[in-house]
């Protein structure tokens, strides 16, 4: 009698996780991770013990949507005592490299005024001696260069306090907030302590496709699991779909949710900021989800760091398909600049693609082309790229949150590649701070009242008519709304109809329509068939 073969079920989810907390960058790049560690995280755990109730009750009050109040029950507390005590201890490293970089730039600022600065290097804190470079630039600004590299081989990338965290998804909105809250252990989940560049996370995920016996998953597993009453609740023996290869004459783009759109053309699949989610026990809206996807995944494209465009944990379950993985090309002058491909090397990739403005990489009868992103980082001067898919005739530009605050911009893209038929642009119009996520960056004390008009914002009706207008595009699809419950862990929940950026929406498909244009807001899966 053959044996009965695995695979994970529909409705697990595997949250990377870094001492318990979502693994993003923030949390897994060296110096944004210390600077996160000591200035996010472990005040959030201290302001959450003096408080828990008032946490507790905060975290649900809609509100206060977008607040930092970590999300546990007050019973539990002891736990995050105990959490916080672990983090002191292991992260100690982590928390002198954040302090010393924070006061001695502090310090270099009002210093260095364009005299050398090989005298300030006798200066340096210890922490940072042989892992920084002092530098100006052309207007005699000083700044500190981290050599990133460095600082993942001298001790500050943590694999030892990686882990997956497999475990049953009720809904959407029971995963912990990606910013405030960290995983507690709950009955049916299972802790596997595993770094994320290891080998044996792909053996586990290749069950997607390929079931495996019980036998075949314990032992990847390892000591995580004792019992097989652990592990079945999490399976099924279930057969994956089967996936069909598109054969139209021209691209299918199949539209995920959010910022994930799939192009296939001529036997090539590209996947644009992947973010994949189970699908809960409770229900809940339609998605595909991994076992759906293709088998092989030849470009994985990645516009920016922001957690709704590189998901690590999608990115880990995919791995194994992935042909390559294409980031934008980081500056490195910013602490916070960091490199996505260096980020990617640490999470088991090998091939990695930094593509730098108007780099491409040749399709059949097509071709993959990095163009400029401007806009929705608040003016901060971090890797970000949005890129235009040629697939014979037809061009499509994926432009994530872009917005149009040069012309010339897009009045040059149109030069170089000529007429881009078909856009994907977003209009999220409020925006966050610019600190958004990224407050551990900035120095305590700096004069605040002029950036109270940076935003990370999208385009508004203006800005994208003139996009779509200088690219010469004919067909408009509005995406990367935060409307699928799957993202509310990571941007809170839906926004409603009558939010701003909904009604920007509005404006602008309505004046793109008024001037003969196809114009659309994706929601959900949906597929689009484009002429060759």
């Amino acid at each position: 009698m053959s044996e009965t073969l695995y695979r994970l079920a529909d409705h697990t989810c595997v949250a990377p996780l870094v001492q318990g907390w979502t693994a993003w960058w923030m949390t897994v790049a060296p110096v944004p991770a210390s600077l996160h560690v000591h200035k996010a995280q472990l005040p959030l755990l201290q302001a959450y013990l003096q408080s828990p109730e008032f946490h507790a009750r905060a975290s649900k009050d809609a509100a206060l949507s977008g607040g930092t109040f970590v999300g546990i029950a007050p019973e539990r507390a002891g736990e995050v005592k105990a959490l916080l005590q672990q983090m002191q201890e292991s992260q100690v490293d982590r928390v002198r490299l954040a302090e010393a970089l924070e006061e001695f730039q502090g310090w270099l600022v009002e210093e260095a005024k364009g005299q050398s600065l090989e005298p300030l290097y006798e200066k340096l804190p210890e922490p940072l001696r042989g892992l920084v470079e002092l530098s100006y630039d052309y207007i005699n600004r000083p700044f500190v260069r981290v050599m990133e590299g460095a600082l993942y081989r001298a001790g500050y990338h943590k694999p030892q306090l990686q882990s997956l965290r497999l475990l049953p998804l009720e809904s959407d909105a029971s995963r912990p907030h990606l910013f405030t809250t960290p995983y507690l252990m709950e009955p049916g989940q299972i802790d596997w302590a595993v770094p994320f560049s290891e080998e044996r996370i792909s053996r586990l995920f290749e069950t997607d496709l390929s079931p495996r016996p019980l036998g075949h998953l314990r032992d990847v597993m390892g000591p995580a699991v004792t019992r097989d009453e652990q592990l079945l609740p999490l399976l099924t023996d279930a057969p994956p779909s089967r996936y069909t290869p598109w054969e139209g004459p021209g691209p299918r783009v199949r539209y995920l949710g959010h910022a994930c759109a799939l192009v296939e053309w001529k036997g090539i699949t590209i996947l644009v900021d992947p973010v994949i989610s189970a699908r809960p026990t409770s229900g809940g809206m339609q998605r595909l989800t991994f076992h759906e996807l293709p088998p092989r995944i030849d470009y994985a494209l990645i516009t920016h760091s922001h957690p709704d465009h590189l998901a690590i944990d999608t990115l880990l379950r995919l791995r194994h398909r992935i042909g390559q993985l294409v980031v934008p090309r980081c500056n490195g002058f910013l602490v916070g600049d960091y490199s996505p491909k260096r980020l990617a090397h640490s999470l088991g990739f090998q091939n990695v693609l930094e593509l730098d403005t108007y780099e491409s990489v040749p399709l059949p009868d097509g071709e993959l082309i990095s163009v400029p992103f401007l806009g929705e980082h608040g003016d901060i001067g971090h890797a970000k790229s949005s890129y235009v898919v040629r697939t014979g005739k037809q061009q499509l530009l994926f432009a994530a949150d872009s917005m149009c605050v040069d012309d010339a911009i897009y009045r040059h893209m149109r030069q170089n590649l000529g007429p881009i038929q078909t856009v994907f642009m977003n209009t999220e119009i409020e925006g966050a701070p610019h600190t958004w996520t990224l407050e551990a960056l900035f120095p305590k004390k700096r004069d605040r009242k002029l950036e109270k008009n940076r935003r990370c914002r999208g385009s508004n009706t203006g800005e994208g008519l003139r996009i779509l207008e200088l690219v010469g595009a004919s067909k408009l699809y509005n995406y990367a709304m935060g409307l699928e419950p799957w993202m509310e862990h990571i941007i809170g929940p839906p926004c409603a109809p009558d939010a701003p950026r909904m009604k920007e929406s509005d404006r602008l498909l309505a004046e793109a329509r008024a001037r003969g244009l196809g114009a659309e807001r994706l929601y959900g899966v949906t597929d689009l068939v484009l002429e060759s």
